[in-house]
C-alpha cells in the first residue's frame, strides 16, 4: 500500500473536511478525494460517512485510523533505530594479550569496554605470542597484542608501545634499577626464559645472535611459577617493564638491559572486515596505553595514534 494514502486519510479522519485538509496538506480537493476513494478500494470497505457536514468515520475506520497511527509511529522510529544500531557496538570481541600486561593494562582497559559498551559480548585471552598470533588465524581471537618482531603476511599490525627489558635476579644479585646493565653480561647469566617461538623469546636470541652470544637457559617455563625459580636462584628472567608493575618479582633485584627494548603491536587477521565492537576496542587500547604512559604508570614509549573519538 501507498503509505502517503494513510497520511491523507489520518488527516482527514483528523479534520473531516476535504477540502480544509486539502488546502493544509497543497493538494487539490479531487485530488485528495481520488486518494482516500483508491485507499477505500484497496481496504474493500467504506472508511468514512460522508453527510452535508463533513466526514466521520465508519467502524471499520475507526480501526484503521488506530492501526494506521501505530504503524506509521513504528515506521518512523526505524531510521533513529537503525542509525542508533549502526554507531552501537554489539555482538561477540575476542581479545588477547601477553598474561602480565593484566597488572596495567588489560583489567582497566577491559572494565572500561565493558562498562561502555554493554552490548558487546567481550571475552579475554592470556598467552603468549605465538599462542595469540595462532588464535588470530584460527579466529579464536579477533585482536592481539604481539611482540614484535612479527612477519606474518596475513596479519594486519600497528604499532602500539615500546618498553624496556629487565633482568631479574635473587636479592643479592646486586642488580640495580638505575645501573642498565649489558647484554654481553646478561648472556653470562643463568636464564628462565619461556618456550620458543614466544615473541620476547625470539627477541632475546636475536640479540644474542647479534653480539654472537647464545642463552644459558637454566629452564624454560611459563610466567606463573618465574618468582619461585628466582627466589630459589634457579636464574634469572628478562621481563618488559609492564611485568614488573604489581607484580611479586619487584621483590627481587632488578635492571634494565641496555639497548633491549621490546615493542608491542596490535594485531588483526589482515583483509578482514573491523566489526564496530572491533574498532571502539582498539581506540580505547590505545587511548589507555597512552594514558598509562603519560600517567607515569607505564615507563614506556607509545608509538601509536588515536583515531577521532566517536561522536
Amino acid at each position: 500500500m501507498n503509505l502517503r494514502k494513510w497520511e491523507y486519510f489520518l488527516k482527514v479522519a483528523e479534520f473531516g473536511n476535504l477540502s480544509r485538509v486539502a488546502e493544509k496538506l497543497d493538494i487539490s480537493q479531487p485530488a485528495l478525494s481520488r486518494q482516500i476513494a483508491a485507499l477505500e478500494q484497496e481496504i474493500g470497505t467504506s472508511l468514512f460517512h460522508r453527510t452535508g457536514r463533513g466526514l466521520t468515520l465508519t467502524p471499520a475506520g475507526e480501526v484503521f485510523r488506530a492501526r494506521a497511527e501505530a504503524i506509521l509511529e513504528e515506521i518512523a522510529r526505524v531510521p533513529g533505530e537503525v542509525t542508533h544500531a549502526a554507531n552501537t557496538p554489539s555482538g561477540r570481541l575476542a581479545f588477547g594479550a601477553p598474561p602480565f600486561m593484566g597488572r596495567v593494562l588489560t583489567g582497566e582497559l577491559v572494565a572500561t569496554y565493558v562498562e561502555t559498551y554493554p552490548h558487546v559480548r567481550l571475552r579475554v585471552r592470556g598467552a603468549h605470542s605465538f599462542q595469540l598470533r595462532e588464535a588470530i588465524f584460527f579466529r579464536d581471537i579477533d585482536i592481539g597484542i604481539l611482540a614484535a618482531p612479527l612477519t606474518e603476511p596475513d596479519l594486519h599490525t600497528e604499532p602500539l608501545l615500546t618498553e624496556q627489558l629487565y633482568l631479574v635476579g635473587p636479592l643479592d644479585s646486586g642488580l640495580s634499577t638505575d645501573q642498565p646493565i649489558s647484554i654481553d653480561r646478561v648472556a653470562d647469566c643463568p636464564l628462565i626464559l619461556t618456550p620458543r617461538p614466544d615473541g620476547l623469546r625470539t627477541l632475546i636470541e636475536g640479540e644474542f645472535a647479534r653480539i654472537g652470544r647464545r642463552a644459558k637457559i637454566a629452564v624454560e617455563t611459563e610466567y606463573a611459577p618465574m618468582d619461585d625459580l628466582i627466589r630459589r636462584k634457579v636464574g634469572y628472567a628478562i621481563m618488559p617493564y609492564c611485568g614488573m608493575v604489581n607484580s611479586p618479582l619487584t621483590r627481587f633485584s632488578w635492571a634494565p638491559i641496555e639497548g633491549l627494548w621490546v615493542t608491542w603491536l596490535i594485531a588483526t587477521l589482515d583483509n578482514t572486515e573491523r566489526t564496530l565492537a572491533a574498532r571502539r576496542f582498539i581506540d580505547m587500547l590505545h587511548s589507555s596505553a597512552r594514558d598509562n604512559i603519560q600517567a607515569g604508570r607505564w615507563t614506556a614509549r607509545y608509538l601509536g595514534q588515536i583515531s577521532e573519538p566517536p561522536r
